[in-house]
């Protein structure tokens, strides 16, 4: 059984919708997007060679992860959890986009389970910073 465990630092970026512009259809945040890709694949890289994990995964997958935030200045100290913006499957949608890129997988269709969860920075002591920690296992 393969497990990769990846950490990657930085502000999760959702994957939004597709705008019409002259030059035909894009993201919104193409530069964003592209960096947070470009972040998720040196991060499974060098977890995957650390944790002598090879690459591709195949068969079917279980992806675990959890988006921490930084918590807004504007949000009250009640609110524990962010139930605002950005959405957890635009999220998802951008680090399986990444995944799939990077050559994590084949193809986000191999994940068959998934659990993902959002996060304020400061909520577990263990994540003081905002980042995407995520695990990939192929399921036996």
């Amino acid at each position: 059984m393969s497990l990769l465990v990846v950490n990657v630092d930085g502000v999760p970026v959702p994957q939004g919708s597709m705008v019409r512009t002259n030059y035909g259809m894009r993201h919104s945040k193409p530069e964003a997007i592209a960096l947070f890709r470009s972040q998720v694949g040196i991060a499974v890289r060098d977890a995957a060679e650390r944790q002598g994990v090879l690459l591709p995964l195949e068969g079917p997958l279980m992806l675990t992860a959890t988006f921490v935030l930084p918590r807004p200045k504007s949000a009250p100290r009640r609110r524990v959890w962010p139930v605002m913006k950005p959405d957890s499957d635009k999220l998802i949608r951008a680090l399986c986009d990444a995944l799939t890129q990077c050559g994590a997988w084949a193809d986000d269709a191999q994940v068959v389970e998934m659990v993902a969860g959002k996060r304020y920075t400061g909520q577990d002591p263990q994540i003081p910073l905002p980042g995407t920690r995520f695990t990939v296992e192929v399921i036996a």
